[in-house]
């Protein structure tokens, strides 16, 4: 639920971001314990939110968000080749190695370049998400970047609400 800071609160629907609340007081004891000391403001509880793990897809440990992904998709030297629709897996190949892939739909009528958009997304990734710079190996943080044409049935089918993420079959 959340509200807005006017004369008629907002309720809106679970958006699936997972978070919390901490008391006014237990922050400022954390605080405290790490040698800080916040200026006096209003005694509020603090919120934090991580993000929508049911949106996120595992690879070394990292959680990779269709978000930073996009990015590396908006860049000017891809954005005019792409729709901007995608899907994120980890999948594993039969010496159980897991590599990154990103499926990504070409503009109607344009040339996409795979390697020009895996590059960029890895530099987004890294720059945007410290798990995914942290956790995985520099040999390992260039994703397969997997072309389809637009309206592609089994990954873009038209009329249908796009999903960004794709989990792999356990074995």
């Amino acid at each position: 639920m959340f509200t807005a800071d006017g004369g008629i609160p907002l309720v809106r629907y679970a958006i699936g971001d997972e978070g919390g609340l901490v008391s006014h007081a237990d922050m400022l004891a954390l605080c405290a314990e790490h040698g800080f000391t916040p200026p006096d403001g209003p005694q509020l509880p603090f919120v934090y939110v991580f993000g929508r793990s049911l949106f996120t897809v595992s690879y070394f440990g990292a959680n990779v968000y269709p978000e930073n992904v996009a990015v590396g998709l908006e860049q000017p030297e891809i954005s005019a080749t792409v729709t901007g629709k995608f899907v994120v897996e980890s999948v594993e190949d039969a010496d159980r190695d897991r590599t990154l892939r990103i499926t990504v739909e070409v503009a109607p009528g344009a040339v996409a370049d795979a390697a020009a958009i895996a590059e960029s997304v890895r530099a987004q990734l890294v720059r945007l998400n410290s798990e995914f710079a942290h956790y995985v190996p520099a040999e390992r943080q260039l994703p397969e970047v997997v072309l389809r044409p637009a309206g592609d049935p089994e990954h873009f089918p038209a009329g249908v609400k796009h999903r960004y993420t794709r989990a792999q079959p356990s074995r």
